[in-house]
């Protein structure tokens, strides 16, 4: 169990970046044919880090040396996201989530995101 000191450590850090969540949904085209649009769900202030050492050449040997990590502070909507409906934009570049991690006793959440090539 952490001390106050600890939480109110954690509870410090600066989370300078915004970043866009973003969720999938189903339209239809002028010829009246299905399309997936992505539409901005909600905003977030994250701390951003590369991956590096293990994890970084893990990553390489599969091609996603272009993965980051947004760490976020918890909140209730977190939980309703999941790989395949959600992304993320960050500086305009979208970013695919890979995983989602709950981390000190769900104060703060890792969001593992890779850059899509695509955009």
């Amino acid at each position: 169990m952490k001390t106050k000191a600890e939480v109110m450590k954690d509870l410090a850090k600066v989370r300078r970046r915004k970043i866009i969540v973003q969720k999938k949904s189903e339209t239809v085209d002028e010829y009246d044919n299905p399309i997936e649009v992505w539409q901005d769900w909600k905003t977030l202030k994250a701390e951003k880090s590369n991956l590096w050492g293990r994890e970084y050449y893990e990553a390489a040997t599969v091609n996603e040396e272009n993965t980051v990590v947004f760490t976020v502070r918890y909140v209730p909507f977190i939980d309703e996201m999941n790989t395949i409906e959600y992304r993320i934009i960050y500086i305009e570049k979208p970013y695919n989530i890979k995983n989602i991690d709950h981390v000190n006793d769900d104060i703060w959440v890792k969001i593992k995101a890779l850059e899509d090539g695509d955009g």
